[in-house]
């Protein structure tokens, strides 16, 4: 009689119990507002203090990766298959998600090497480190622009996505007092 001291679980088995305690989308939605909160607060340096901003820029960066690695599959899928029978729509959307790629690693990283508060002490020529300061913050603008043609891409992926897990409880209520209506209205 052989002991197994790890018996494996079907694969099919963990899956499905990991579909119920894992939501996907709702952790995108939720990442996606904490990213749009962290991007407003960013973009106006003024808002935060130089410092804050600096830090902010690292977390967002942090947080910015977390939503590719989320998306993996879609850029994978569409990598494979961007000369081949695509919608033209998908096409301009990886496009966009590209260029809105670079653009952030460059921010980032320009950001980090002008940075004059998380201690890195980069030396940079005096004249390099103004055009830099140039370029990054022209960088940022780009993104701004980039962002907002992301979102209007995603629009109906987000409407449809903020009110069923940001909004839901409002129609919960509104559910809950029309059963109270309707059994009371059976009571009388």
């Amino acid at each position: 009689m052989a002991i197994q001291p790890f018996a494996q679980k079907p694969v099919i088995q963990d899956r499905a119990s990991l579909g119920k305690k894992f939501n996907k989308t709702r952790l995108n939605v939720y990442l996606d507002l904490l990213l749009t909160g962290m991007f407003v607060i960013e973009m106006e340096e003024h808002f935060s203090g130089l410092p804050l901003h600096e830090v902010l820029g690292v977390l967002f960066a942090v947080a910015f990766s977390l939503h590719i690695i989320l998306h993996w599959d879609w850029v994978v899928s569409i990598t494979r298959t961007f000369f081949s029978k695509l919608l033209h729509e998908s096409r301009f959307n990886y496009l966009l998600n590209v260029a809105l790629f670079v653009d952030m690693a460059f921010v980032t990283v320009s950001g980090i090497l002008i940075s004059r508060t998380l201690g890195l002490n980069i030396t940079l020529g005096e004249e390099f480190g103004r055009t830099l300061q140039m370029l990054h913050m022209v960088g940022s603008e780009l993104v701004l622009i980039i962002v907002a043609l992301h979102v209007a891409m995603h629009w109906k992926w987000i409407n449809t996505n903020a009110g069923k897990y940001l909004f839901g409880w409002v129609a919960r209520i509104r559910g809950n007092r029309e059963t109270r209506a309707q059994q009371d209205a059976i009571e009388v």
